[in-house]
């Protein structure tokens, strides 16, 4: 299949170089995808639930979501914009994402979906997805570079094909006072991950395919292994890391591979480990719990994502765009952006609406704090050159296999 359009969108995560859409070997990548999903190996596992196709006179909006993407409540939202919310989960598994957009047709039942970063292009190579009109969102004007640089947009900034919600900068986990390490915003190494004595035997890393980018940012920045991308690696590359890892592995580096977000959570309340690779909210879990457990910033980089909220192309021809256009909104606005950047330390669209939002409405100086923090600690994070994750890249083989190789 020849690509559509002469005007490829761009992305710091996006591919280098586009190819035109290949239907076998996105099926291919899919399933390796969906294989490593039985296997326990995504965040959040689950399969969508088949909604209905959405009418243009009723008040619902459909969703096909990554399941920590809700707000804790939907009250707001419906204040606000007289609307209500179906919001069916879905795991931030690619592969599985994918194939309910273009084999089974999601956009039909859809009014809006969100998914990590890249899978944008596939899907504008099959016009399943809407630009977004942002003259139309009353919050997009004062929206910051990074979150500017994160939606999927053309070159020339014409198309924007999706909205950042949710941005983060991701690392590891440590205790920083069993290991005589600084505290956060200090930084520290990967090293204390992948090659350390003072952890041997302590470390937990992902079981699926993020323990190989992960490994890659340490590997690449001290040049143990000649990496020229690490978010399209090839598939030598990605068999280095793997070699890498095997190494350490045999030398009883690693103590456990965990599957699930709970498990994170459970390894750091249990100081099982003295560091693991997870999500920041895992981090805070422990934090909550009084642990002198912190998010690492570090020497090298992170694994720097977004998950975009995108409109189907199908809901033009429905009527439901309006409806589209409400949620991403919203969701750019100030509740939405108090409430994840103090509870997950997630950067949204305008965050400094969040720190309004709460002063307006009288949160405690902590929490204020908290927002104020993420905003901070964004800045600083995302001044790091390594390495923006694209979400879906054309050799998502080989960092599968290199991640079963690994594993096995």
């Amino acid at each position: 299949m020849t690509e559509k359009r002469q005007e490829p969108p761009t992305h710091p995560g996006a591919l280098t170089k586009r190819r035109p859409f290949d239907r076998r070997r996105f099926m291919r990548g899919a399933g390796l995808a969906i294989a490593a999903a039985a296997a326990g190996e995504t965040l959040f596992p689950a399969r969508p639930r088949r909604a209905r196709a959405s009418a243009p006179n009723d008040n619902i909006v459909r969703v096909l979501g990554v399941t920590n993407g809700m707000p804790n409540s939907w009250q707001e939202f419906e204040k606000d914009t007289g609307l209500k919310v179906e919001w069916t989960p879905l795991g931030d598994d690619i592969g599985i994402f994918l194939h309910e957009m273009i084999a089974n047709d999601a956009g039909d039942h859809y009014d809006v979906v969100t998914s990590l970063s890249g899978t944008y292009e596939m899907l504008i190579d099959q016009d399943l997805l809407l630009p977004i009109d942002t003259a139309k969102l009353s919050h997009w004007a004062g929206t910051p570079q990074i979150v500017r640089d994160a939606a999927p947009s053309s070159p020339n900034g014409k198309n924007v094909w999706g909205m950042p919600f949710q941005i983060n900068a991701d690392a590891f986990a440590y205790f920083w006072k069993d290991l005589g390490e600084p505290n956060a915003p200090a930084e520290v190494s990967w090293k204390l991950l992948f090659d350390d004595e003072r952890t041997k035997g302590k470390v937990a890393l992902d079981i699926g395919l993020f323990s190989i980018p992960y490994c890659a940012i340490y590997l690449k920045y001290h040049k143990i292994v000649d990496i020229k991308d690490i978010a399209t690696m090839t598939k030598s590359e990605c068999e280095s890391v793997a070699d890498y890892l095997i190494e350490r592995k045999k030398a009883g580096q690693f103590r456990t591979l965990y599957k699930s977000f709970d498990e994170q959570v459970q390894l750091l309340e249990n100081r099982e480990v003295l560091a693991i690779s997870c999500w920041e909210p895992a981090t805070r879990a422990a934090q909550a719990k009084g642990m002198d457990v912190a998010h690492a910033y570090t020497i090298e980089g992170y694994d720097k994502w977004s998950q975009n909220l995108m409109i189907p192309a199908a809901a033009k021809n429905r009527g439901t765009v309006d409806k589209s256009m409400a949620l991403i909104d919203w969701f750019m606005g100030g509740a939405y952006a108090a409430e994840k950047s103090s509870q997950d330390g997630y950067l949204t669209a305008r965050a400094d609406l969040g720190i309004t939002y709460a002063q307006q409405h009288g949160w405690p100086a902590e929490k204020v704090a908290a927002i104020q923090a993420t905003v901070d600690k964004m800045n600083v994070k995302f001044k790091k050159d390594l390495y923006w994750d694209p979400g879906y890249t054309p050799s998502l083989e080989f960092y599968e296999q290199a991640a079963a190789r690994f594993r096995n």
